[in-house]
Protein backbone atom coordinates (compact mmCIF):
# COMPACT_ATOMS: atom_id res chain seq x y z
CA UNK A 1 0.00 0.00 0.00
CA UNK A 2 1.44 3.35 -1.07
CA UNK A 3 0.83 6.90 0.12
CA UNK A 4 -0.15 9.06 -2.87
CA UNK A 5 -0.61 12.80 -3.14
CA UNK A 6 -2.62 14.17 -6.05
CA UNK A 7 -1.97 17.90 -6.41
CA UNK A 8 -3.80 19.78 -9.13
CA UNK A 9 -5.27 23.06 -10.29
CA UNK A 10 -9.00 22.55 -10.82
CA UNK A 11 -9.87 24.01 -14.19
CA UNK A 12 -11.43 22.42 -17.26
CA UNK A 13 -11.27 18.64 -17.34
CA UNK A 14 -8.55 18.27 -14.69
CA UNK A 15 -11.05 17.28 -11.97
CA UNK A 16 -12.37 14.38 -14.06
CA UNK A 17 -8.85 12.97 -14.42
CA UNK A 18 -8.20 13.45 -10.69
CA UNK A 19 -11.48 11.72 -9.76
CA UNK A 20 -10.76 8.68 -11.93
CA UNK A 21 -7.12 8.39 -10.83
CA UNK A 22 -8.15 8.67 -7.19
CA UNK A 23 -10.71 5.91 -7.67
CA UNK A 24 -8.10 3.67 -9.35
CA UNK A 25 -5.57 4.26 -6.55
CA UNK A 26 -8.18 3.43 -3.91
CA UNK A 27 -9.28 0.29 -5.79
CA UNK A 28 -5.61 -0.76 -5.73
CA UNK A 29 -5.56 -0.25 -1.93
CA UNK A 30 -3.39 2.88 -1.93
CA UNK A 31 -4.01 5.82 0.41
CA UNK A 32 -4.75 9.01 -1.49
CA UNK A 33 -4.65 12.61 -0.38
CA UNK A 34 -5.82 15.47 -2.62
CA UNK A 35 -4.37 18.96 -2.67
CA UNK A 36 -6.16 21.50 -4.83
CA UNK A 37 -3.56 24.11 -5.79
CA UNK A 38 -4.72 27.64 -5.03
CA UNK A 39 -2.95 30.97 -5.05
CA UNK A 40 -3.32 33.82 -2.57
CA UNK A 41 -3.78 36.41 -5.32
CA UNK A 42 -7.22 36.78 -6.86
CA UNK A 43 -6.25 37.03 -10.55
CA UNK A 44 -7.48 35.32 -13.69
CA UNK A 45 -5.59 32.64 -15.56
CA UNK A 46 -4.14 34.90 -18.26
CA UNK A 47 -2.79 37.45 -15.77
CA UNK A 48 -1.03 34.67 -13.88
CA UNK A 49 1.50 34.44 -16.73
CA UNK A 50 2.70 38.01 -16.16
CA UNK A 51 3.00 37.47 -12.41
CA UNK A 52 4.16 33.84 -12.30
CA UNK A 53 7.25 34.34 -10.15
CA UNK A 54 5.30 36.51 -7.70
CA UNK A 55 2.44 34.06 -7.12
CA UNK A 56 1.98 32.82 -3.56
CA UNK A 57 0.52 29.38 -2.89
CA UNK A 58 -2.23 29.04 -0.28
CA UNK A 59 -1.29 26.31 2.21
CA UNK A 60 2.02 25.22 0.66
CA UNK A 61 3.23 21.70 1.38
CA UNK A 62 6.06 21.68 3.89
CA UNK A 63 7.12 18.05 3.39
CA UNK A 64 6.64 15.29 0.84
CA UNK A 65 8.37 12.72 3.02
CA UNK A 66 5.30 10.58 3.74
CA UNK A 67 4.35 10.21 0.06
CA UNK A 68 5.58 7.39 -2.14
CA UNK A 69 4.22 9.13 -5.25
CA UNK A 70 3.05 12.62 -6.15
CA UNK A 71 0.66 13.04 -9.09
CA UNK A 72 0.60 16.59 -10.42
CA UNK A 73 -2.11 17.86 -12.79
CA UNK A 74 -2.55 21.09 -14.70
CA UNK A 75 -4.77 22.53 -17.38
CA UNK A 76 -2.98 23.60 -20.55
CA UNK A 77 -3.23 27.36 -20.96
CA UNK A 78 -1.38 29.23 -23.73
CA UNK A 79 0.62 26.08 -24.62
CA UNK A 80 2.01 25.80 -21.08
CA UNK A 81 1.37 24.54 -17.58
CA UNK A 82 -0.58 26.99 -15.49
CA UNK A 83 1.61 29.51 -13.62
CA UNK A 84 -0.11 28.57 -10.34
CA UNK A 85 1.09 24.98 -10.84
CA UNK A 86 4.60 26.19 -11.63
CA UNK A 87 4.51 28.33 -8.47
CA UNK A 88 3.34 25.27 -6.52
CA UNK A 89 6.34 23.30 -7.79
CA UNK A 90 8.68 26.17 -6.86
CA UNK A 91 7.15 26.23 -3.36
CA UNK A 92 7.88 22.54 -2.74
CA UNK A 93 10.69 21.55 -0.40
CA UNK A 94 13.63 19.59 -1.83
CA UNK A 95 12.31 16.50 -3.61
CA UNK A 96 15.49 14.41 -3.83
CA UNK A 97 14.44 11.08 -5.33
CA UNK A 98 10.71 11.73 -4.88
CA UNK A 99 8.67 10.10 -7.65
CA UNK A 100 6.22 12.19 -9.67
CA UNK A 101 3.66 11.48 -12.39
CA UNK A 102 2.43 14.46 -14.43
CA UNK A 103 -0.69 15.04 -16.48
CA UNK A 104 -2.27 17.92 -18.33
CA UNK A 105 -5.66 18.48 -19.91
CA UNK A 106 -6.66 20.90 -22.60
CA UNK A 107 -7.77 21.73 -26.07
CA UNK A 108 -5.29 21.70 -28.91
CA UNK A 109 -1.52 21.66 -28.75
CA UNK A 110 0.21 21.06 -25.42
CA UNK A 111 3.28 23.16 -26.24
CA UNK A 112 5.82 23.00 -23.42
CA UNK A 113 3.39 22.02 -20.67
CA UNK A 114 5.08 18.84 -19.46
CA UNK A 115 8.62 20.03 -20.24
CA UNK A 116 8.20 23.09 -18.03
CA UNK A 117 6.93 21.02 -15.11
CA UNK A 118 9.69 18.43 -15.57
CA UNK A 119 12.34 21.14 -15.64
CA UNK A 120 11.09 22.76 -12.44
CA UNK A 121 10.86 19.39 -10.70
CA UNK A 122 14.33 18.31 -11.80
CA UNK A 123 15.74 21.45 -10.14
CA UNK A 124 14.15 20.15 -6.92
CA UNK A 125 15.72 16.70 -7.35
CA UNK A 126 12.46 14.92 -8.26
CA UNK A 127 12.14 11.93 -10.58
CA UNK A 128 9.37 12.20 -13.17
CA UNK A 129 8.31 8.61 -13.81
CA UNK A 130 5.65 9.27 -16.45
CA UNK A 131 3.45 11.94 -18.00
CA UNK A 132 0.39 12.20 -20.18
CA UNK A 133 -1.51 14.87 -22.08
CA UNK A 134 -5.28 14.41 -22.28
CA UNK A 135 -6.37 16.61 -25.16
CA UNK A 136 -9.89 16.99 -26.49
CA UNK A 137 -12.06 19.63 -28.06
CA UNK A 138 -15.08 17.94 -26.49
CA UNK A 139 -16.08 17.18 -22.91
CA UNK A 140 -14.44 14.12 -21.36
CA UNK A 141 -16.42 11.04 -22.26
CA UNK A 142 -16.02 7.29 -21.65
CA UNK A 143 -13.25 7.12 -24.28
CA UNK A 144 -11.19 9.81 -22.52
CA UNK A 145 -11.74 8.17 -19.14
CA UNK A 146 -10.43 4.94 -20.71
CA UNK A 147 -7.25 6.87 -21.66
CA UNK A 148 -6.88 7.85 -17.99
CA UNK A 149 -7.24 4.20 -16.99
CA UNK A 150 -4.60 3.13 -19.53
CA UNK A 151 -2.26 5.83 -18.24
CA UNK A 152 -2.76 4.55 -14.68
CA UNK A 153 -2.00 0.97 -15.73
CA UNK A 154 1.15 2.09 -17.54
CA UNK A 155 2.70 4.13 -14.73
CA UNK A 156 1.52 1.90 -11.89
CA UNK A 157 3.37 -1.07 -13.43
CA UNK A 158 6.59 0.95 -13.27
CA UNK A 159 6.07 2.31 -9.79
CA UNK A 160 4.25 -0.29 -7.68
Amino acid sequence: MAEVLIAYYNHGEVQKVVDRLKQLFIESKHNVEENQIQIEQNIDLKKQFKLEKDLTIKAPISSLEKYDLVVLGTPIVSFSSLPAVNAFIRSLPKCDGKRFVLFATGIGLPGSTIKKMQSLLSMKGAIVEDSQIFSSIFMFDAKKIKEVEEFYKKFSKKIF
